[in-house]
């Protein structure tokens, strides 16, 4: 809650009804080359499944569905005060937009360097356990949307 008014308080609201993405992951990564050559910056979108801060570097995996893609914030490449909002409101589990260029990194991965983010929705609870799910088997019939990925329609007993 404290990271939604941080947002609140700065200016962005964490829940627009409008999106700018131009492009799927998916599209994203079937025309990458093009899209590297061009040097057009372009809005993709996803939910943030990772975040990995070095400093004065953040690298994030953003998945949308139909694929994940990384994304590079850079403090000398984004202004400095986006960088930082980024940094301290930003969880797993937010859907966030990002505006950049494509480019490969020295390990081969296919990036986007950001220029520009906006919230798309922020996550007030975390994503459920990854590896490990629900133990308690009481939880696990009560909230069966976490076991089920999220899923809010009731389906068979695992």
């Amino acid at each position: 809650m404290k990271k939604l008014e941080l947002l609140k308080k700065e200016g962005m609201n964490p829940y627009p009804a409008h999106s700018e993405r131009e492009l799927s992951l998916a599209r994203a990564v079937q025309s990458f080359s093009e899209l590297e050559k061009s040097g057009e910056e372009k809005w993709i979108a996803g939910r943030v499944m990772s975040v990995r801060g070095q400093g004065a570097i953040v690298f994030i995996t953003l998945f949308d569905g139909t694929a994940s893609f990384q994304g590079l914030l850079k403090k000398d490449s984004i202004e400095e005060k986006s960088f930082n909002l980024f940094t301290e409101a930003v969880d797993i589990g937010d859907f966030i937009e990002v505006k950049g260029k494509f480019f490969t990194t020295k390990r081969g991965e296919k990036t986007t360097e950001v220029k520009e983010w906006r919230m798309l929705s922020k996550s007030l609870l975390p994503l459920p356990e990854k590896w490990h799910g629900l133990k308690d088997i009481e939880e696990r019939f009560r909230k069966r949307y976490k076991v089920l990925g999220g899923c809010t329609c009731l389906h068979e007993r695992e």
